[in-house]
């Protein structure tokens, strides 16, 4: 285990971009829709290797896996979760958020 004993050791939180061709079959992996199982497998394989030493290479301490191996955090949620499922309506609009409101321009 590395320790910050000189120095803060350094990582990211989170996702990290991920290659254009795993996100039309992650999707239809958590959606449910018919996808390459084998071909996904080999393709987060290879996209964590790359990004894992694309870590190591900026010198990141403490490297992960970029959650390459998933569409998204809201798509997550769904698939770990029993009772979920899909609908047709549209997200409710409940008006301005605190960040909407604190960052008009982006």
């Amino acid at each position: 285990m590395k320790r910050s004993e000189r120095r803060i050791l350094t990582s990211h939180v989170g996702s990290l971009p991920r290659p254009s061709e795993l996100l039309d079959p992650l999707a239809a992996k958590d959606q449910a829709q018919p996808y390459d199982k084998d071909a996904l497998g080999r393709d987060v394989a290879r996209s964590v290797r790359d990004v894992v030493r694309r870590q190591v290479e900026l010198g990141i301490d403490v490297v992960g896996d970029g959650e390459h191996s998933k569409s998204s955090f809201a798509a997550y949620g769904r698939i770990r979760l029993g009772g979920l499922e899909a609908t047709d309506r549209p997200v409710g609009y409940h008006g301005p958020t605190r960040d909407s409101l604190a960052f008009p321009a982006v």
